[in-house]
């Protein structure tokens, strides 16, 4: 028999043993780093519908900024910033100890994009798979709201000691 447990008080009547609360987890966020406003707010959204709360940044100060003060699951990392502002956001990302996945946005067909992978491999961060730009928002969300059903497995199973 399934249901609340009862107990039983003063008169045969019965009363409902209180449920135990169970914490909800923090909801998931990601960090869409994008010089062009009209993709970011585009992938913010395909964020948001994925269920992650969603911050974007036009540049390497301004996603700095959001690292110091906030932890991010995911963090979306355009390519056309140029190889040095995208190795410095990693190097940065690393400095701070960053375990969030990293999705490398742009066309990884030439050296700058395999460069990124390679560094961010060598800087020990969590890498995902490269996504091409223009960006297929279908996919996007599918890969955001895998992590997610992912990092809730992983947590469930750190709760139970696996």
């Amino acid at each position: 028999m399934s249901g609340p447990a009862r107990i039983w008080g003063a008169g045969g009547a019965h009363l409902a043993a209180p449920k135990t609360e169970q914490p909800t987890p923090p909801a998931a966020r990601v960090l869409v780093i994008d010089s062009d406003n009209l993709h970011r707010m585009i992938m913010c959204r395909a964020a948001d519908k994925a269920g992650y709360i969603p911050a974007g940044a036009a540049n390497v100060a301004e996603a700095t900024k959001l690292v110091r003060s906030a932890q991010f699951d995911c963090i979306t990392l355009d390519l056309s910033l140029g190889r040095q502002a995208v190795g410095d956001m990693l190097r940065c990302l690393s400095a701070f100890g960053c375990e969030a996945r990293i999705f490398f946005i742009g066309n990884h067909n030439v050296a700058e994009g395999r460069g990124a992978i390679r560094l961010a491999t060598l800087l020990d961060l969590n890498v995902g798979e490269p996504v091409a730009k223009p960006v297929d928002v279908g996919m996007l969300r599918y890969a955001l709201e895998q992590l997610k059903i992912q990092g809730a497995l992983e947590r469930g199973l750190a709760a139970v000691g696996v």
